[in-house]
Formats: C-alpha cells, sequence, structure tokens
C-alpha cells in the first residue's frame, strides 16, 4: 500500500506492530500498511502512547486481495486478553465537523481561499478518516469511559500530525490532501488546481476569493458556490454585480442552471442577444431567468405580432429585458390603452419598440391619470404627443409633468402657448426646472429677444447645452452683428455654423459699407 512519505515516530511503528500483532490473532483478514518495521518495545498495546503524526493505516483484505480502508479500531486491551470491537466511525459526528474545521484553518493559513480550502476538504474523506483513527486511538481509554475529548484536546492531538504535513508539502499540499494516503498524482498539479477552482472562474478571473464577496459567501454549500451563482459567474457578471444582484434578488441563488437559465439564455442568443449583453440582462431583470418559456413565448409573438421587428430585440431587452417577464395579458391591457388614443396595432408596435417600459407601469394608476391631465388642460391630440415622444408616459405626474406647466405659466404664457410648445417638444416635460429649464429662461431674457413667442415656435431651446452649445452660438452671433433664429442658431451642425456666420458676415460688413457711403454721399 502506498504511503504518504511522513517519518512516523519510532513509538508509532511500535504501535503499528502491536496493532498488527493483536489483529492477526483476532482477524485473519487484517493486515497493516506496507513498509511497517517492528521496533522494540512490548506486545501489550496498553502502555503505548502514540504521537500526534503516527501514520498508522488500519486497512481490510479483501477476498480478492485488495485493501480497503477499515474502521476496525482497538478499543479494548486490559487484563492482559487481546479484546477488539468494530467502532463505527460515523458516529464521531463532533469530532467529525471539528476535523473538517481544523483543515479548514490549515488550508486557510497557507493562502488557500476559504471556498477552495472547504471543497478540497470536503473532498479529503480518507485523510478525515484516518485522523478520526488517530483520535480514537490516542484517546481510547476517554472514549471506553464515554467521554469525548474537548475541543481543544481534538486540535492539540492532531496539530502536529498537520504542521509536519505541511512542513514537508508546502508545494502542492492540495494534491496530498486529496490523495491521502497515495502519492499525488503525476498529473499537473496546476490542472488539477484549475479543475477544483473551475466553478469560482469566470473569463474575467482565474481564482475568486469568496472571502472578499462576504454576500456570495454566505451562498456557499458544502464549499461550493450554488450552482445559478456559478452560472452567473461563467457568463460573465463580475463578483461585484452579482452581490448586488443577490441582495436584491437572493432567489436567483435557487434556480435551476439546467431548468431555468440555461434556457432562457439560449432563447435571448436565438432572439439576437449578443452574449456579452446577456450578463447586463441578468443584472437588469434576474426575475427573467425564473421564468419559463412557455410564458416568455407568447409575450414575444403578441409583441411581433403588433409591428416589434424581430431584429430589434437586441437592443429592446438590453434597454428593458423586463418586457419578456410580463404576461400576454398585460402587454394586452397596454395596447388596448393606446387603442383607446388613436393608435393602431402598427403604432402601438412602433411605441413598444421605441419606449419598451411602458409594458410595466398600471393602465388605471399611471397611464390614465397623465392621459386625464392632458385632456384636463386643453391637450387633445394626445396621440401626436405620444407617437413623438412616448417616453411622457413614463414621467410623474406630480413630480414632472405638473411642476414643468406651473413654470410656463408663471413667466407668463398662456394655455394655448404652453399646449404649443408641449406638442412641439414634448420632451421639454421631463426637464429639470430648477437644473435646466430656469438658468435657460434666465439666459434667453440676457439676450432680448424681440418676443418670448420665440420659445414658442423653438422650445427646443431647452434640450441644447447651456455651456455648450447656447452662450458660445449666441456670443459669436454677437459679436460678428448676426441676428439668427433660436433654431437656426442652435439646430445646425458646427460645420455649417461657422461658414453661415462668415458668409452672413460679409453680408453684414457689405451693408455696413453701404450705409456708410450713403452717410458721406448725404
Amino acid at each position: 500500500m502506498a504511503f504518504i512519505g511522513i517519518n512516523a515516530s519510532f513509538q508509532a511503528l511500535n504501535f503499528d506492530e502491536a496493532l498488527r500483532v493483536a489483529h492477526n490473532n483476532a482477524f485473519s483478514g487484517m493486515a497493516l500498511r506496507s513498509g511497517a518495521t517492528a521496533g522494540s518495545g512490548s506486545g501489550s498495546g496498553s502502555n503505548f502512547k502514540v504521537s500526534g503524526f503516527s501514520l498508522g493505516r488500519h486497512a481490510m483484505s479483501s477476498s480478492s486481495g485488495d485493501f480497503q480502508l477499515s474502521d476496525v479500531e482497538p478499543s479494548v486491551i486490559a487484563n492482559g486478553q487481546k479484546s477488539w470491537e468494530l467502532v463505527d466511525l460515523k458516529q464521531m459526528v463532533g469530532e467529525r465537523e471539528e476535523i473538517k474545521a481544523m483543515l479548514v484553518d490549515f488550508l486557510r493559513s497557507r493562502s488557500v481561499s476559504r471556498p477552495l480550502a472547504a471543497r478540497v476538504v470536503n473532498k479529503s474523506t480518507r485523510l478525515i478518516t484516518h485522523l478520526l483513527s488517530l483520535l480514537r486511538t490516542v484517546h481510547r481509554a476517554r472514549y471506553l469511559k464515554g467521554r469525548e475529548p474537548t475541543t481543544s484536546e481534538v486540535r492539540n492531538t492532531l496539530r502536529s500530525f498537520l504542521e509536519n504535513l505541511g512542513a514537508q508539502h508546502k508545494d502542492g499540499l492540495v494534491d496530498v490532501l486529496l490523495s491521502f494516503p497515495d502519492p499525488p498524482p503525476a498529473k499537473s498539479k496546476l490542472l488539477d488546481l484549475q479543475r477544483l477552482q473551475s466553478t469560482f472562474t469566470s473569463s474575467a478571473l482565474w481564482e475568486l476569493n469568496l472571502g472578499d464577496y462576504p454576500k456570495l459567501e454566505a451562498f456557499v454549500v458544502d464549499g461550493q458556490l450554488r450552482p445559478a451563482l456559478e452560472y452567473f459567474l461563467i457568463l460573465g457578471i463580475s463578483p461585484k454585480e452579482l452581490e448586488n444582484l443577490v441582495s436584491r434578488y437572493p432567489m436567483i441563488s435557487s434556480y435551476s442552471v439546467e431548468g431555468k437559465i440555461k434556457p432562457v439564455v439560449d432563447f435571448l442568443l436565438i432572439m439576437g442577444v449578443p452574449k456579452s449583453d446577456v450578463p447586463k440582462i441578468a443584472v437588469k431583470r434576474p426575475q427573467l431567468f425564473g421564468c419559463s418559456l412557455d410564458n416568455i413565448k407568447p409575450t414575444v409573438a403578441l409583441l411581433e405580432g403588433l409591428g416589434v421587428e424581430p431584429d430589434r430585440w437586441p437592443k429592446i431587452l438590453a434597454s428593458f429585458p423586463h418586457i419578456l417577464t410580463y404576461s400576454a395579458a398585460k402587454v394586452d391591457q397596454v395596447v388596448k390603452f393606446l387603442a383607446d388614443i388613436g393608435m393602431s396595432p402598427e403604432e402601438s408596435g412602433r411605441i413598444l419598440t421605441r419606449f419598451p417600459h411602458i409594458v410595466g407601469y398600471s393602465t388605471q394608476e399611471k397611464l390614465r391619470p397623465i392621459l386625464n391631465h392632458f385632456y384636463s388642460i386643453g391637450i387633445t391630440d394626445v396621440k401626436t404627443l405620444v407617437l413623438r415622444s412616448p417616453q411622457i408616459l413614463g414621467l410623474s405626474l406630480e413630480e414632472n409633468i405638473k411642476p414643468t406647466l406651473q413654470f410656463f405659466t408663471d413667466v407668463g404664457y398662456s394655455k394655448e402657448e404652453i399646449n404649443t410648445i408641449i406638442l412641439r417638444f414634448p420632451q421639454i416635460l421631463g426637464l429639470n426646472i430648477e437644473g435646466n429649464l430656469r438658468s435657460k429662461w434666465m439666459y434667453f431674457l440676457q439676450m432680448g429677444r424681440e418676443s418670448n413667442a420665440d420659445i414658442v415656435v423653438f422650445p427646443q431651446y431647452f434640450g441644447y447645452s447651456l455651456e455648450k452649445r447656447i452662450k458660445p452660438r449666441y456670443e459669436a452671433l454677437k459679436s460678428s452683428g448676426v441676428d439668427w433664429s433660436l433654431n437656426r442658431m442652435l439646430s445646425t451642425t458646427e460645420l455649417l455654423f461657422q461658414k453661415y456666420l462668415e458668409r452672413d458676415k460679409e453680408l453684414v460688413a457689405v451693408v455696413r459699407d453701404l450705409n456708410v457711403n450713403e452717410s458721406v454721399g448725404d
């Protein structure tokens, strides 16, 4: 029988020999590890003390001649009579757990990550069995009295063995524990280590130390991160993102990879979603990966029937993957709402493509109150308003829409003018008043425009950057003596702006010269 080359103490060899003699007398099939030699000492096992690093290993020979690990332990050597009983090491539950904890600490002290250490310990069953046997032998007198060793006694008994093991195998310690009592296999230790760590590996990480991510460490079972979370790491979700994900939605850790997650991933890929976008979708809407395809496919079919083009799915799902988690009945409610304001099925399809978030809103609590408010202020062509900017249906009535309408009322615009402003530039309803509208309004007044009606004609003015667009262009026009409409000043590209500005500057110069000449002639 092969064994790890740790030098046993002289006492350990004596004890092994004593056990061999006693076992041979009691059990003809009993054998000891190969290579043990007799030492001096009494044949009575009652006087032996075993050091903490003895590698005495008992083996049971089968009819085929192969040796198997045995749970036979010496338990009674008394009154000069050799008596043995079969001990079930499975009953040593407390000691087994303490040994496993000790082994994890032992590996952690040698820079092995906690999840890897836990997995290695769970796979090192033969080493644990040997340590239990050693513990039972050293403390046999206590066990005969029905008393178990304390935690400190367990650790003190086995500490020397582990320290010697670590000293002799500084490299490849993981392999040593896994293959105990046989020598580590000749194959590359690196490959074996990678195999053990594969469930904690992503494209960005060779080894994931879950100790750095306590929220993930909580989902380690028997030394292994739950399969669903492992799979998301493999997909490319970063550990930090996965931590946030399970904090928001811990249920995802219980999803079946084969039964739930992979079918949804495959379906997304079939729909044209790039593999690199799947992690982003998972972070945005983890619930999607717990949905059945039997529920997802009818929703997709309904949306495509409304005119959502299949090649638009990647963009839609990157923006709002939630849409696939809603039932076909929920989608139909929103479609009926859009029909009520005059949308055809094709127009509804365009709106759902541009603003899929609308499916997530309640028609009664969110959409209809906004619709009714527009009607109340005299906007009757809500269809055009929504077609131009369906996103306005996602705004807050109390925090966005009403305050914006009140702002334009306060600066002097009539209800009719406000309605025109909104119809021409619906996005204005979503702009922040203090951080956007008010500062641009004050600068508009400084321009000294002839009429505030310029805003009614071109409300898009409020959509441009004050510092990067409005001020620089107005100052350029002012210094050149050129006066343009707001539309022309802001909507042209930089190239055309400079081109037309140079042309108009020349015209201004010509006009100025003509005026000067006329004055001289007079």
